[in-house]
C-alpha cells in the first residue's frame, strides 16, 4: 500500500497546534486542545466499476473492516473574555468552533459478492447480468481535516465551571479528505486524492477538573465527491474507475486541556 507521506502527515497534524500558538494571548481563555480516538464502522457498501461511460459493474454489499481513528482537535469557546479586547454577546457562550484532524485506514478483505452488470442506456431486465464473483482486497489511508461550528449547553454549574460541568453538544462542518484508495493487484493511477465530506458530531463533555475535560461522542461522515480511484488492471486495456459512496460512523473519545 502506498501510504501518505509521513512528513506530510505530521505537517497536517501540526496545523491545529500552530494555529493555536498564532492567536493573541487575550483569547487563550477560551482555547482548548485535545487528543482523540475511537472505532469506526462502515456499513456494507456497493462499489461501482466503470470501463466506459456506458458500461458498469457493481460489486454489491462489500463488507468493510472495523478500524480505529485517531487525531487532534483544537477548539475555541466563545467566553465572556471576548476576542482582542472586545466582549462577545452573551448568547455566544452557547457556541464554539473546532479544528479537527484525524488519520485512519479504510480496508476490506477479498470476499465473494454479488456482481451486477449493466449498460446505463439499457433498461431491459434480460440485458442485466447478476452472478457471484470475487472482489480483491483493498485499503485506503485517509487524513480528514474538519473545521466545525458547535452548539452546546451547560448543566451542573459550579465555581470552577460556571457554564456547567456537563455539556451536551452538536457540531457540523465540512471535511477535507486526502486519501490513497488502493486495490490489491491493481496499479493505482492517482495518489493523495482530494475529496469533500460532510461531518456531523454529537456528544457529551464532562469537565473532570477546571482545565481538563472528557468527551464521549458519535460522529457521522459522508463523502460528497466521487470517492475511489482509477486503476490499471492486468489483462484489461485502458483505465478502470472504481468508486463508492462511503458512510462512516465513529465513536469518539476525546481528552482535552482548557487554557
Amino acid at each position: 500500500m502506498m501510504a501518505i507521506s509521513r512528513k506530510w502527515l505530521l505537517a497536517i497534524l501540526a496545523m491545529p497546534i500552530a494555529a493555536m500558538f498564532m492567536l493573541p494571548g487575550v483569547v487563550w481563555g477560551g482555547l482548548w486542545m485535545g487528543v482523540q480516538g475511537g472505532p469506526r464502522y462502515i456499513p456494507n457498501t456497493d462499489m461501482v466499476q466503470r470501463t466506459s461511460w456506458n458500461f458498469e459493474k457493481t460489486y454489491e454489499e462489500v463488507k468493510f473492516d472495523v478500524n480505529v481513528t485517531g487525531g487532534l482537535t483544537v477548539g475555541y469557546d466563545f467566553i465572556n473574555q471576548g476576542f482582542l479586547g472586545r466582549d462577545w454577546p452573551f448568547w455566544m457562550k452557547y457556541f464554539g468552533v473546532m479544528l479537527d484532524v484525524t488519520y485512519e485506514n479504510l480496508s476490506f478483505d477479498q470476499q465473494v459478492v454479488m456482481m451486477r452488470e449493466q449498460r446505463n442506456n439499457d433498461t431491459r431486465p434480460d440485458e442485466r447480468k447478476e452472478y457471484l464473483t470475487y472482489i480483491p482486497s483493498g485499503s485506503s489511508s485517509m487524513v480528514v481535516f474538519s473545521p466545525m461550528i458547535s452548539l452546546k449547553y451547560g448543566f451542573l454549574p459550579n465555581a470552577e465551571n460556571p457554564f456547567g460541568r456537563l455539556q451536551p453538544y452538536v457540531g457540523v462542518g465540512p471535511g477535507f479528505v486526502i486519501s490513497n484508495p488502493e486495490i490489491n493487484g491493481w496499479t493505482t493511477e492517482e495518489k493523495n486524492k482530494f475529496d469533500v465530506a460532510l461531518v456531523v458530531e454529537t456528544g457529551l463533555r464532562y469537565m473532570i477538573f477546571r482545565n481538563v475535560s472528557l468527551d464521549a461522542a458519535f460522529r457521522y461522515r459522508t463523502i460528497f465527491t466521487k470517492f475511489g480511484n482509477s486503476y490499471y488492471v492486468p489483462g484489461v486495456s485502458g483505465v478502470i474507475d472504481m468508486d463508492w459512496n462511503p458512510h462512516l460512523f465513529n465513536a469518539v473519545f476525546r481528552l482535552s486541556y482548557h487554557f
